[in-house]
């Protein structure tokens, strides 16, 4: 089982591909009646790559709408949901940096978008859990490193404690390190996982920026 199965975009060097529109698929969240918000399902699948097991559609589906709560996901809305997926692929495999949180926008008041950080932060967890275990069984017990462990800590804390979500220009420059923080992060995680399993030929880490 390849770690790094992520198919490497043709032009490295472009930009990744933008996230898709929050509200939109925010609204197919309401359709589904979904009690979980967005940002839960993209940390989700987040944790689910940087492990790097690979995992059929099919068997992602079911996960996801076990994560949401739901019976089924339509065709359709699977539809929006996998594009949120192929994006945050595409995201992981450019440039280090690339990797952006699906947050509500910024006109969305503060509270609301440290609450999506928190369930950003419960997603990841989930979906590292969920792979790790996946990985483990494929290719016996796992190693990670102390930076490793110590980015899982973190994140785990900041799902439980959050921000101060008060509106202050102080409590907004917190939550955009925050972000910044989970995002690089996240690539971490991910470049020190593909390191451990890559074998020749396979897929190599993202690029760094210089």
């Amino acid at each position: 089982m390849r770690c790094c199965f992520i198919k490497l975009r043709e032009s490295i060097g472009a930009m990744a591909t933008a996230l898709p529109n929050h509200d939109e698929i925010a609204d197919v969240f309401v359709r589904l009646g979904a009690l979980y918000p967005p940002s839960e399902l993209h940390g989700f699948f987040v944790g689910q790559l940087v492990v790097g097991e690979r995992i059929d559609e099919s068997r992602l589906r079911e996960q996801a709408a076990q994560l949401l709560d739901i019976e089924a996901i339509a065709d359709q809305d699977w539809a929006a949901l996998m594009r949120l997926y192929q994006v945050t692929v595409e995201q992981l495999n450019a440039d280090i940096g690339a990797l952006t949180l699906f947050l509500p926008e910024e006109d969305i008041d503060l509270d609301q978008r440290v609450s999506a950080v928190g369930s950003w932060c419960q997603g990841f967890l989930t979906g590292f859990a969920m792979a790790g275990k996946e990985r483990e069984k494929n290719q016996g017990a796992q190693n990670y490193s102390d930076a490793v462990g110590e980015i899982l800590t973190d994140v785990a804390a900041i799902s439980q404690a959050g921000l101060d979500s008060e509106q202050t220009s102080e409590a907004e420059k917190q939550y955009h390190e925050l972000v910044k923080y989970l995002e690089m992060a996240a690539v971490s995680v991910f470049v020190e996982c593909c390191t451990q399993s890559r074998r020749p030929g396979e897929h190599p880490a993202p690029k760094q920026l210089h």
